[in-house]
This record gives C-alpha cells, sequence and structure tokens, in this order.
C-alpha cells in the first residue's frame, strides 16, 4: 500500500501473539511449612526485657535459624494417632526453641526420598507370588501355604488310591515342609516367593507403605543437602509386647493394658553426614478400663510410652548456641 510522502505499509499477516502478554501459568510446589509456629501476640515489657537477657543481640532472622526436617513413620497403629505425634512436637518444641531452630514438617525431603526409593526398589522389589494348580488357597505366610498345599496334595492321593487320608495329609505336610518354601511338591506343587518383612534394623514392617523402611543414614543426608536443612530428626515407632492382666474384681471386671513402643531415634548431622545422636529406645504404656469400656491397646497407651522415650532423647541431646 502506498502512503503519501512515498512510504509503504506492509499488510503481511501478523501473528495473533504479537503485542500481547503471555498470560501466567500456574505450578505446583512443595509447601515450606514449619512444625509449629510463633503466637500472634504483642510481647509485654517484662517479656521484651527477659528476652533481651537470653538472647542479648536479638532474635535470629527466620532464615538464618538452624533447620530441622522432621520425619515420623512406623507401625500404622501407632502414626495414626494424633495424640502421638502431638507429643513428639511438643518434646521438639521444648528442645529446639522457635528463637533458634525452624523445625520443619520436611514434606520436600520424604517427597524426594520417596522417589528414590522407588526408582532404587522398583525393579528388584520384594514380591510375593503364590501359585498351585490345585487349591486357590491364600495367605500372608508362604511357608503355612507351603503345608496346607502339602498335606491337601497328600491326602487327595491317598483317597484316590483307597489308602489311609491321616497318615497321608501328615506326610504330605512333612514332605512339603522339608523340601521349603519354594519349588515343586508332588503333582500338586505349589511355588512361593515370601516378601521381606523386615526394614534395615530387621525390625518388622507392619501395614504400611514400605516406603522408609529400606532407606539409610546417607539417603537422609543426600536429602537433606539438597533441600538445605542442617539436621533431619527421624522417628521410627513400632509395636512391642503386649500385656493385659485382669484384676477379676466381680463387679467391676478391671484391666491393666501394657504395652512396650520401640521409638527409633536419629538426629542426622547433614552436614558432616554423621548421626549427631542415634538410639533406639523401648518404653511402656499403660492403661487401665474394664471389659465393658473397652481398654486396651489405645492411643493414650501409645502416647504415654512415646513420651516417655522421646523425653529420654531430648535429654541425651545437648544443644551448644555460640
Amino acid at each position: 500500500m502506498y502512503l503519501r510522502g512515498g512510504q509503504t505499509l506492509n499488510v503481511g499477516y501478523l501473528s495473533p501473539s504479537f503485542g500481547t502478554v503471555a498470560e501466567a501459568k500456574a505450578s505446583i510446589s512443595i509447601a515450606d511449612r514449619e512444625m509449629k509456629k510463633a503466637k500472634d501476640y504483642e510481647a509485654s515489657d517484662i517479656y521484651n526485657r527477659a528476652h533481651k537477657l537470653i538472647y542479648p543481640n536479638g532474635r535470629i532472622e527466620k532464615d538464618q535459624r538452624t533447620r530441622i526436617a522432621v520425619v515420623i513413620n512406623g507401625d500404622e497403629q501407632i502414626v495414626v494417632e494424633d495424640r502421638v505425634k502431638n507429643r513428639i512436637y511438643s518434646r521438639l518444641r521444648e528442645k529446639f526453641s522457635i528463637e533458634e531452630f525452624a523445625l520443619m514438617k520436611g514434606t520436600d525431603i520424604k517427597t524426594w526420598l520417596l522417589q528414590a526409593e522407588e526408582e532404587r526398589f522398583y525393579e528388584n522389589r520384594p514380591s510375593a507370588t503364590i501359585s498351585t494348580n490345585k487349591q486357590p488357597y491364600r495367605s500372608a505366610n508362604g511357608f503355612n501355604i507351603g503345608m496346607v498345599a502339602g498335606a491337601l496334595a497328600g491326602g487327595i492321593a491317598a483317597d484316590r488310591n483307597g489308602k489311609n487320608v491321616v497318615g497321608a495329609v501328615a506326610a504330605g505336610a512333612v514332605l512339603d515342609n522339608l523340601i521349603g518354601s519354594n519349588g515343586a511338591r508332588s503333582e500338586n506343587h505349589t511355588t512361593t516367593a515370601v516378601t521381606s518383612k523386615t526394614d534395615v534394623d530387621h525390625m518388622p514392617v507392619g501395614i504400611q507403605p514400605r516406603g522408609f523402611a529400606d532407606l539409610r543414614r546417607e539417603d537422609f543426608v543426600q536429602a537433606g543437602r539438597k533441600y538445605g536443612y542442617d539436621y533431619v530428626f527421624v522417628v521410627t515407632m513400632n509395636v512391642g509386647m503386649l500385656k493385659h492382666e485382669k484384676h477379676g474384681f466381680v463387679l467391676f471386671d478391671s484391666t491393666t493394658n501394657k504395652g512396650n513402643i520401640w521409638v527409633r531415634v536419629r538426629l542426622v548431622d547433614v552436614h558432616n553426614g554423621e548421626y549427631a545422636y542415634r538410639n533406639d529406645i523401648v518404653a511402656t504404656g499403660e492403661t487401665h478400663g474394664t471389659r465393658f469400656s473397652g481398654g486396651g491397646v489405645n492411643g493414650r497407651l501409645m502416647e504415654k510410652a512415646v513420651d516417655q522415650a522421646m523425653t529420654e532423647a531430648m535429654n541425651d541431646i545437648a544443644i551448644d548456641i555460640k
């Protein structure tokens, strides 16, 4: 197009995006959550004077505090109890002041650790497979199902041949047990691969994802360094021996319930890659009730045991503020 004055105007195609501003695209990331936040209140003059005596150089800025990621895991029946987790949080906050330490939920570390565990163990993960060409029985215990299959095989064969069924069942069970938990068993074979039921400390893995069961110190060190933590505090809880004592009172039928809880505490120093503290503590919780109240192994019992263990662990740890 020719314009007055000799200028020309190009009327060629212009992109629809020309001259426009791209819209912001939403992204998702892990929230940086502190376990216990400071209360929103105005401090009194007495508090301010006391604070200056305790912290003469002033309160440490939040981004300069020592960062501790907290990882809690273990048996399902313990971890599900909020009162147990709250007790852990309380003991940690009593020991590590909010002025000096940032106690973080460590969700970023947990996510990375679970991803690393999944990638590392996916191809070589333990498996539990049971196959038999006769009886579709299932069991969590591979040895038991092997014995059952052997006994059934012996019984069926004896019944077909008109022989003593009882003796054949016993012989089949014994033979099946001697052969082991893997391999063929007579004409009715059972192949069993038993999954690993313990973690790195050879403690039983209950009803829970294996998740942290196979992780070691170097895994927590690597994760802590990746996300800028100074320490990683790991608490793993397992149920130990349980005991119910019936007192036999006619009117009340009272019962004392006792339970041992194993609390494995790991405080990993991310900078030097070593344990700043490592201990396996067993403590007993106790509750009282009647057979009508349903007082058994409950949250109160586990809370008391975990509180004792956490108190001992916190007393073992010394803090040096420079």
